[in-house]
C-alpha cells in the first residue's frame, strides 16, 4: 500500500492552490501581472482519501494534517 501524504500548500480564497511567488507579509503576488488574487491561507489534501484541512496559518494546518495521517496508520 502506498504511503499517504498531506503536503501543505498555499491556497486562494476560492480554495484553489496558489503556486505564485507572494509577499510573506501581505499574501499579495510579487508579480502583479500573474493573475493571482493573493494567498489567503494554507491547506493540505490527503493523497489517500482526499480529505482537506485548511486554515489561515500554516502553523495550524500542520498538526491537523499529522493527526489525520495518524488515523490512516491505525
Amino acid at each position: 500500500m502506498a504511503r499517504a501524504t498531506m503536503p501543505v500548500t498555499g491556497i486562494h480564497a476560492d480554495g484553489t492552490p496558489c503556486t505564485h511567488l507572494v509577499n510573506t507579509r501581505t499574501g499579495r503576488p510579487k508579480d502583479p501581472a500573474s493573475g493571482c488574487p493573493g494567498r489567503t491561507g494554507y491547506g493540505a489534501t490527503c493523497s489517500a482519501c482526499g480529505e482537506t484541512v485548511a486554515n489561515y496559518l500554516k502553523l495550524l494546518v500542520t498538526p491537523d494534517a499529522a493527526a489525520h495521517l495518524r488515523q490512516h496508520n491505525a
